[in-house]
């Protein structure tokens, strides 16, 4: 291996352990304690949108964010303004997946697994139902940016499968008397209610692959 492809990788890895070291220090308790004091000033939705281009460097939960969304500015204006900011936030780790060099260690499975799973179940099936699921966001957001699928069938996917978390996170933001990040959480039965969803849609593809095998 040349000294180019080596500088590149350890930079990588350089990178993602500083990226899961800031994850560590910068937990939403912590970063939202401070938030919590620019709620009144005319600089909050600047704050918002940099809360949501950091939220994928931090793996922080979508639905944190979509709650703070719902305790701001209420169900009407929140929910709306959080989708658009679920769907934002996941473009940056879909085209940073999208862009990996295929010579990457491990890229190719990654991408191959991704294009397997997607070509089963459809871009825009496979995009919903990942989304439903209760997994990380960044992997669902990366896997479908390796695979290729489409920016705008994985933006409308992501809207579609984000809209029942969206809907309950802002909910839960509306009813809080102060915002806290350990105050957002959901009924375990609505939780499994969403993800039973998301295993349905994959019913019909998973049923076609047996078939096929």
């Amino acid at each position: 291996m040349s000294r180019l492809p080596r500088a590149r990788h350890a930079a990588a890895v350089c990178g993602l352990v500083a990226l899961v070291a800031l994850a560590l220090l910068a937990s939403p308790s912590a970063v939202l304690g401070h938030v919590r004091a620019l709620l009144a000033s005319p600089w909050f939705p600047l704050v918002l949108l940099a809360l949501y281009l950091a939220r994928p460097f931090l793996a922080w939960p979508i639905t944190v964010l979509s709650a703070l969304c719902g305790y701001q500015y209420g169900f009407l204006v929140g929910l709306p303004l959080a989708l658009c900011g679920a769907v934002a936030t996941s473009l940056l780790p879909y085209y940073a997946a999208r862009s990996l060099p295929p010579d990457w260690p491990l890229v190719g499975r990654f991408r191959d697994g991704s294009a397997r799973f997607f070509d089963a179940a459809g871009g825009l099936r496979g995009v919903v139902a990942a989304r439903l699921a209760p997994t990380p966001a960044e992997a669902i957001s990366g896997a479908a940016g390796a695979a290729r699928v489409p920016v705008g069938v994985f933006a409308l996917g992501t809207a579609i499968g984000e809209l029942p978390w969206t809907v309950a996170a802002v909910a839960v933001g509306v009813g809080l008397d102060s915002f806290t990040a350990t105050a957002v959480h959901f009924d375990p039965r609505l939780a499994v209610a969403i993800a039973a969803l998301g295993v349905a849609l994959l019913a019909g593809p998973a049923y076609a692959v047996w078939r096929r095998r």
